[in-house]
């Protein structure tokens, strides 16, 4: 089976894919600064057909009607999280696959749910710099940039759905979609009323449901293995014609695809890196992010290290940091002597104060692991561990964990799930991260398969689990049946089926 997706073409087009326009413009003799003024109109004055664009030439307008849509996605449904602080959208796209977007609210809420020592721990921090610890009102959009993901987290429910197919740049932007205020009113509360269908209506996505000051390519799929149209919607954002967002408040997490950080050091020097560790060792790293097999983690924190520093030379007033993520999974990558390692890790790079490790208690999610959140003592004395080296430890104030959006929870159900769609990679598959950079293959080349395993099959250097010790030599059903879904031989329906049992 080819590790290559189903190539997709959108018709109408979005606006928003800027290259497409491009095109056609040049394709019909019409001047490029017409690109500035649709944008313009669009996005600043919120333009809600091309007939409210004067500027256009009256030869153009109805081929561009005819080529062009303003949006070419739709919210299917909108889900809120009972304390207010998160939004979670499902976007249907034009072909009617859909993506996650979700909007977190940070404030009066993120204090009141904020963990009760770490708020009390920062106070003192903040007080003896003479300053007072709050959290200002704002919202940060979470943006996904394929239909699935092809990395086969263990941890990750959107790596159950395997990889469908990446999003266009105009998709990704019309996640973002800035409309007027004036509008969203209208459409919420009058559309029922006057009994309005016009699917314009349901194209309600994240600056109408909340003014956004950050972005962060942390939804469903691997940014980097889309790196095209995630440049090209980057490029729109910081654009001061288009959205005109600092880049300082766009965020790309990664697993840690080397070459494309470098471009990304190439091309948007100036916007925020994640990277999505989970693991301070190559072995247990393999175990939980399968995909890291293709990148040594030395020569993935070389890149890492490589764009902070080039980052912050550029703006040594404003030093910036690199976001370490760690999912924390109990009795995986949670033990003391775990926490050594990753604190040693990093210690070196104490004192140029550009690391920030961010460590997430692992969320509940329909993964054939059998994971679990890491109890209060764990996290507890496993964020101790690392701090100890001096190294800049926060846990994740996790939010919108009751409609599904917090960390390593996006998945859409009944779309992919235990299913092949579309010639697309099986759901066990992790691709090679150098397929996804052309290193010597051919197009199409089948990827090496790494299979995922139950928490009892993984290996981890942690002394303190001995529940492994009184098991059998020799395979187990459940581990036999978990490879059987990774040939296609048994649904995931069957295997949980069996696991229940």
């Amino acid at each position: 089976m080819s590790g290559v997706t189903r190539k997709r073409q959108l018709s109408p087009k979005s606006i928003f894919d800027e290259h497409e326009l491009r095109a056609f413009f040049t394709t019909h003799s019409v001047n490029n600064h017409h690109i500035n003024s649709i944008y313009r109109h669009i996005v600043q004055n919120g333009a809600r057909s091309f007939d409210e664009i004067p500027e256009l030439p009256a030869r153009i307008l109805p081929l561009l009607k005819k080529e062009f849509v303003l949006s070419t996605s739709k919210v299917a449904e909108r889900l809120d999280a009972s304390d207010g602080s998160t939004t979670k959208l499902v976007v249907e796209l034009q072909d009617g696959q859909k993506v996650e977007t979700v909007i977190m609210r940070y404030g009066d809420v993120e204090l009141k749910s904020f963990p009760k020592e770490e708020r009390e721990r920062r106070a003192k921090e903040l007080e003896k710099e003479g300053k007072q610890f709050k959290s200002n009102r704002r919202a940060t959009v979470c943006l996904s940039s394929q239909v699935g993901c092809a990395m086969g987290c263990t941890f990750c429910a959107t790596g159950t759905m395997g990889l469908l197919s990446n999003l266009s740049t105009g998709e990704i932007v019309e996640q973002l979609s800035e409309y007027p205020r004036i509008l969203v009113k209208w459409r919420l509360q009058k559309a029922e009323a006057l009994n309005i269908t016009d699917d314009f209506l349901t194209t309600v996505h994240a600056n109408d449901v909340e003014k956004i000051r950050n972005v962060v390519f942390m939804g469903m799929g691997e940014p980097l293995d889309n790196y095209d149209a995630v440049l090209g919607s980057i490029q729109a954002m910081i654009n001061t014609s288009r959205f005109g967002l600092s880049p300082a408040r766009i965020s790309v997490s990664t697993v840690g695809v080397v070459p494309r950080i470098q471009a990304l050091m190439r091309d948007v020097p100036q916007i925020g890196l994640a990277l999505s560790l989970h693991a301070p060792t190559q072995e247990l790293r393999q175990e939980i992010v399968p995909s890291s097999k293709s990148f040594s983690l030395s020569k993935i924190l070389a890149a890492v290290f490589a764009f902070i520093e080039n980052q912050n030379k550029a703006n040594s007033s404003s030093p910036r940091h690199i976001l370490i993520e760690y999912v924390l999974i109990e009795n995986i990558n949670s033990s003391v002597e775990v926490a050594h390692q990753l604190g040693q890790l990093f210690a070196a790079r104490v004192d140029r104060k550009d690391i920030l490790v961010n460590i997430i208690p692992y969320n509940p999610t329909d993964v054939i692991a059998a994971y679990e959140k890491p109890t209060p003592e764990t996290l507890k004395e496993f964020v101790a561990t690392v701090r100890s080296y001096g190294v800049h430890t926060l846990i994740r104030q996790e939010l919108g964990q009751d409609i599904a959006s917090a960390c390593g929870q996006l998945v859409v159900k009944n779309q992919g799930i235990g299913k092949k769609l579309g010639g697309c990679d099986d759901e066990k598959e992790a691709k090679d991260l150098e397929d996804l950079v052309g290193a010597g293959k051919s197009v199409g080349a089948k990827p090496n398969v790494v299979k995922r395993t139950r928490k009892e099959d993984v290996k981890v250097e942690d002394t303190t689990d001995s529940s492994s010790d009184d098991k059998p030599a020799g395979m187990s059903i459940m581990t036999i049946a978990v490879a059987a879904v990774g040939l296609g031989l048994l649904s995931l329906a069957a295997l949980r089926a069996l696991k229940r049992k």
